[in-house]
């Protein structure tokens, strides 16, 4: 039982990063000047909350963090 619920955690958790992730660069990309850092943040995943900090969009990189934090502790819990 502890193997299914860690395993849906880490599940869980890396595609709600990942939709954060994808959501926060393409607001980047939509409301922020210069566009290419949405492209950045794209793909190098740690600009993301960074440029979303700088833009007054806390909430949102917020998320992104503790999501990102949620899944690393869901993969520690299921290595052991």
């Amino acid at each position: 039982m502890k193997d299914i619920a860690a395993t849906a955690t880490l599940i869980l958790a890396f595609a709600t990063w990942v939709t954060v992730h994808v959501a926060l660069a393409a607001r980047l990309v939509l409301r922020s000047r210069p566009r290419w850092r949405g492209l950045l943040a794209l793909v190098v995943p740690p600009l993301a909350p960074m440029y979303g900090f700088r833009q007054g969009w806390r909430r949102m990189s917020t998320l992104w963090l503790v999501f990102l934090i949620v899944y690393v502790l869901a993969h520690l819990v299921a290595r052991a």
